[in-house]
């Protein structure tokens, strides 16, 4: 009979090789049922060097997951700003990293059947999928950058408040004297679609102002053009919107490139709100009015909290709630009096 590697054993056992290791080495840290079905699949198992290697020594390495599409990844200064903060930290302490850009659920079976990492950071999940809980039944170490609001005693999140620096951001519109506020969000699989569109309904209710069902739009890709198009939607109406609470600031772009086709000036006849307070923020004309997330220290957070568990044997839990900024610029103004 042909003999297993260690490999074979964590691909029949449907575990990583990291709980493959722990359980040959009598690590405490391994659930009852997980260690029985390693167990009953070492039958034939003999250990190489290299494998004895990986049950004794740890890689050094952290798999870094993008469960998105490349395109949106290489163009979003969130994900790039973090991967960076990722990245030093890691280099800090003495590990490397393992990229992986994929929309295919299936990429984090392959990091764990066969790649040689540690532990994993996921960002870009969206809320249903099944991610999480193949990592979770794997035993494997891993952060999610990001938010669900459930299970935060088995999933570590690093986030922001995002219902909250939306609500404060539709509040500032409101206090301006605005009540007809528009907002251009993503999908609401996402966490951070579906929590600032609830701080958007929240400002509004709060104040008593009935929104129109118009002033809410969104869609599965937000791209550039199509943000544009949506906003040339609301901005088409008889009784137009005076406010607009963008998702990021590549929609604010696309809502000032769609006001000015319209013959609407910033912010004489249209606020604008981003989100991100990217580097073209500040340069856009007016200058644009955007919320400030923490991204480089979202994903440095991250990896800091994922390998002090690793070198402890633990898997990391909770959640660690980074704080926004609204930083105030040209674009946002008290509207018109009719």
């Amino acid at each position: 009979m042909q003999k297993k590697t260690i490999y074979d054993v964590a691909k029949e056992a449907g575990v990583s090789i990291a709980t493959v290791s722990r359980v040959m080495t009598g690590n405490a840290n391994v659930r009852e049922s997980t260690r029985k079905k390693v167990e009953a699949a070492c039958e034939n198992y003999r250990p190489t060097a290299s494998a004895r290697e990986l049950m004794t020594r740890r890689t050094k390495t952290i798999g870094v997951l993008i469960n998105h599409k490349p395109e949106y990844f290489f163009l979003n200064e969130t994900y790039t700003n973090a991967l960076l903060g990722m990245s030093v930290a890691a280099k800090d302490c003495g590990y490397r990293l393992l990229l992986d850009i994929s929309e295919n659920d299936t990429s984090v079976k392959e990091l764990l059947y066969e790649q040689k990492t540690d532990g994993l950071i996921l960002m870009g999940v969206r809320k249903n999928s099944p991610l999480l809980q193949v990592l979770k039944g794997n035993e494997m170490p891993f952060v999610l950058v990001g938010s669900l609001h459930e299970d935060e005693d088995t999933i570590c999140q690093v986030d922001i408040n995002d219902q909250k620096a939306v609500y404060n951001a539709t509040n500032y519109l409101i206090g301006l004297g605005h009540r007809r506020i528009g907002i251009i969000t993503g999908s609401t699989e996402y966490a951070s679609c579906s929590d600032r569109l609830a701080g958007y309904r929240q400002a509004m209710d709060e104040a008593g102002i009935e929104i129109q069902e118009e002033w809410i739009q969104g869609c599965e890709s937000l791209t550039e053009a199509k943000a544009e198009q949506l906003a040339k939607h609301m901005l088409y109406q008889s009784d137009r919107i005076t406010a607009m609470v963008a998702f990021n600031d590549s929609v604010a772009m696309a809502t000032y490139k769609a006001a000015k086709d319209c013959g609407i000036a910033i912010p004489e006849d249209l606020s604008v709100i981003g989100f991100d307070d990217t580097v073209v923020a500040s340069y856009m004309s007016p200058p644009l009015t955007s919320v400030w997330q923490p991204s480089y220290e979202k994903g440095e957070k991250a990896m800091r909290i994922l390998i002090e568990s690793i070198e402890k044997g633990e898997m990391p839990h909770g959640r660690e709630e980074l704080n926004c900024i609204m930083m105030y610029r040209a674009s946002c103004s008290a509207p018109k009096q009719k």
